[in-house]
C-alpha cells in the first residue's frame, strides 16, 4: 500500500499543473521497472521475512541463500528443533534484520540519487574503480647529498633569472634616461 500513493498519483496526474487526466505512470513506461522506487520496498519486505522467518516458506529460501553466502557468515547454523540431529539455518534476531534492511535500502536510495541527481556519475564510478586498480605506491627517489641540495638552494631557476634581467634592463634604462621610478 505505501508504493500505491506516488503510482495513484502519477496515473491520475496530480502533481502536474494540468487538469486531472489519466496517464500512464513512469512505471508501466519502457524501463519503468528501473525505478528504484517500484521494487525496492518488496524486495526489502521480502529480505526481512527471509531473515526472521516470518513463514515457514522463507525459512527454505533462507536456507537455500546460505548455501550461496555462507563464506561471509551472515547467517549462523542452529540444531535446535531438529530431532535428526541436522543443522538448519537460524533466524536472525528482529534488531539485526531491521539494521540489515535499513542498510540496504540506504544504499538503493542513495545509488537512486546519485543516477538521477549527481553530475558525472558514470566518471565517478570509473574514478574510482580505477583508482581501485591503479593503488600501487609510488617508489620513493633517493635523496642527493646534502652538498647537492645546498647548491639546489643557491642557484636560481630559468624564471627568476629571466625576471631579474628584465628588472635590470628597466633600471638601466630609466637610469640612461634620467628618470626615476618615483616619476610624477
Amino acid at each position: 500500500m505505501p508504493n500505491g500513493g506516488p503510482f495513484i498519483s502519477n496515473l491520475f496526474s496530480l502533481l502536474r499543473p494540468t487538469p486531472i487526466e489519466v496517464a500512464t505512470p513512469p512505471e508501466l513506461l519502457p524501463y519503468g521497472w528501473t525505478a528504484t522506487d517500484f521494487w525496492a520496498a518488496p524486495l526489502v519486505t521480502g529480505l526481512y521475512a527471509t531473515l526472521t522467518h516470518a513463514q515457514p516458506f522463507f525459512a527454505y529460501l533462507h536456507a537455500l541463500l546460505y548455501i550461496f553466502f555462507w563464506p561471509f557468515g551472515l547467517a549462523p547454523l542452529s540444531k535446535i528443533g531438529l530431532a535428526s540431529g541436522q543443522q538448519a539455518v537460524a533466524a536472525v534476531d528482529h534488531e539485526t534484520a531491521r539494521a540489515v534492511c535499513a542498510i540496504v535500502l540506504c544504499a538503493l536510495n542513495v545509488n537512486r540519487a546519485m543516477r538521477a541527481y549527481g553530475p558525472g556519475y558514470k566518471v565517478m564510478v570509473t574514478q574510482v574503480a580505477n583508482a581501485a586498480v591503479n593503488t600501487a605506491k609510488p617508489v620513493p627517489r633517493a635523496l642527493p647529498p646534502p652538498s647537492a641540495l645546498e647548491e639546489e638552494k643557491s642557484e636560481h631557476s630559468p624564471e627568476e633569472d629571466a625576471v631579474e634581467s628584465v628588472k635590470k634592463g628597466r633600471a638601466e634604462s630609466t637610469a640612461s634616461k634620467g628618470e626615476s621610478d618615483c616619476s610624477s
